[in-house]
């Protein structure tokens, strides 16, 4: 009987064992989730200041059209409109520079639109592949712990406090060498125990 209460205790601590692992194999994967976070986060901030760049620079585009248009304005109003007019060369380059320029910030704009389109399909995927793997990792490591407990319980076991386990060790030890010491005694107290492990079988 001794030793299948050591067997046992000795099961029972192993799982308890495999129990403690595998909560701190949950911590780390936990661990590794936030670092995971954590740069996915540093990416955004890095989007968000290039998108912040890009909408400068869009803003001082802005006020540089605003400009031109104002200056064609005057240029078009300084016209006369009956008066046929003979562009210079120096005209001419200015103005193919200009609508070269124009062309040049229209593609810029456009490119910036497109860098924030995809900074936050980045951003969408990057935080739903992150929810749904962390929601992954939790159940699987709820179902090993419940297929662990199922399979404890399926071989008639239990997980016991370490604190109890080491109290019932400790009185079971002070029983056995107070049986040693006093074996008159000690024969009241075995046919009683008899006695009452045979009223349990019986139950």
């Amino acid at each position: 009987m001794e030793n299948e209460n050591k067997e046992s205790k000795s099961n029972g601590m192993e799982l308890l064992e495999n129990v403690i692992k595998s909560n701190m194999e949950n911590i780390e994967q936990n661990i590794k989730l936030q670092f995971a976070i954590d740069d996915h986060m540093t990416l955004l901030n890095d989007l968000k200041i290039i998108l912040e760049d890009g909408q400068s620079i869009n803003n001082e585009t802005i006020v540089f059209f605003k400009l031109v248009q104002t200056k064609i304005t005057e240029l078009i109003a300084s016209i006369p409109t009956q008066t046929e007019m003979v562009l210079s060369k120096e005209t001419k380059d200015y103005l193919d520079s200009f609508v070269k320029n124009i062309k040049w910030k229209k593609k810029f704009i456009w490119s910036g639109i497109g860098v924030f389109v995809f900074a936050v399909v980045v951003l969408i995927t990057s935080v739903n592949f992150s929810i749904n793997w962390y929601k992954e990792s939790i159940k699987a490591k709820s179902e090993l712990r419940q297929d662990i407990l199922n399979e404890i319980a399926d071989e008639g076991k239990k997980i016991y406090d370490e604190n109890e386990i080491k109290i019932l060790s400790e009185n079971t030890q002070v029983i056995q060498l107070w049986i040693r010491n006093n074996p008159k005694k000690a024969e009241d107290f075995l046919r009683f125990k008899d006695g009452y492990k045979a009223s349990k079988e019986n139950e």
